[in-house]
């Protein structure tokens, strides 16, 4: 989620009006939609997508996607609905949990079941079908966290995730001063909660590459992708390298130009939410080609058969792309 754009006041103001405008539509109950706006005409990124369509309208403010491949869809976020929803390729639209904590992030687990970062400051494990939820962390070295943002699984059930502070400004259940002097990006292994950055402004997507060597983490303060090895990880915070700034998509909105959530692709390019859109680069920050989108395009995850979806959150919206290969 990207919430905090840079200190000038003019881009927070677009921001809130933004929100705004999308609370007002999440009055509306969610409603299929046909192909419009960056649906129509030629099919961006032509090497990977065959198409994109809206899916769903009349969310609030959408996050966090996830395949379920136990029960055939995502599970994903409306953040200001304070609800958990699961989504079939086809549109079937069920709502999993509500209310919940201001969810935002989710992740599978080897087990089946999700990791969830909520801006109700928590941490938690919740089941496909919204059930079960229970906290895995609420605080650091006994101060609160920020408000829990992006997570990502790796193979050996490791969980790494972001925290900024989008949950206390206004984001989540109540305004807050933090209580931690840094937005960490952390680890969970084995029930044991280590800071493996301190040092990034506005940390927010974070994913893996295939190898699980290497941690991608978007800092929504600078539009760049940064690296983190975590082959180097001895228990103390590691630097985060740049990889590259995310320029804006021709095309795309221009409204709420910052870097959001990530995904990592079987070939190590990495799917990056940002400026106007998606935007698709190599393992060595290369630009390959970009998707534009009409709204803020808050995170993507792959799914359906064969992993040959991806579920975009966008505003108000969820859209549907297919690719010509599985992700």
């Amino acid at each position: 989620m990207v919430m905090k754009l840079n200190s000038s006041r003019r881009p927070a103001r677009r921001w809130s009006l933004l929100l705004a405008l999308t609370a007002l539509f999440g009055a509306m109950a969610p409603v299929a939609v046909e192909a419009s706006g960056a649906a129509q005409g030629g099919v961006p990124c032509p090497a990977y997508l065959s198409g994109m369509k809206p899916l769903k309208i009349g969310f609030k403010w959408t996050e966090g996607p996830a395949w379920d491949p136990k029960a055939q869809r995502w599970i994903f976020s409306d953040l200001m609905g304070e609800t958990e929803y699961g989504i079939t390729a086809s549109g079937q639209l069920t709502a999993l949990r509500q209310p919940a904590g201001y969810p935002n992030g989710h992740a599978l687990l080897p087990d089946g079941r999700f990791v969830v970062a909520q801006h109700d400051r928590t941490l938690g494990i919740v089941n496909g079908d919204g059930s079960g939820f229970r906290v895995i962390a609420s605080t650091y070295m006994g101060k609160k966290l920020n408000s829990p943002n992006d997570v990502a699984v790796a193979k050996n059930g490791d969980i790494y995730f972001t925290d900024p502070t989008f949950g206390l400004e206004g984001y989540g259940p109540v305004k807050a001063a933090p209580d931690l002097s840094f937005k960490g990006v952390y680890r969970v292994r084995n029930g044991n909660l280590t800071v493996i950055n301190d040092a990034l402004k506005i940390p927010n997507g974070i994913g893996l590459n295939p190898s699980q060597s290497l941690l991608y983490v978007s800092d929504t303060s600078d539009n760049t992708i940064y690296t983190i090895n975590l082959a180097e990880y001895n228990g103390k915070p590691l630097p985060a390298k740049p990889l590259f700034v995310f320029q804006q998509i021709k095309g795309g909105h221009v409204a709420a130009n910052a870097s959001d959530g990530l995904r990592v692709d079987r070939d190590g390019n990495i799917w990056a939410t940002g400026p106007g859109g998606i935007g698709v680069f190599t393992a060595q920050g290369k630009p390959i080609c970009s998707i534009p989108f009409p709204d803020h395009v808050a995170n993507l995850a792959p799914g359906g058969v064969n992993n040959t979806n991806i579920l975009v959150t966008s505003a108000d919206k969820v859209y549907l792309l297919t690719l010509k290969k599985p992700f």
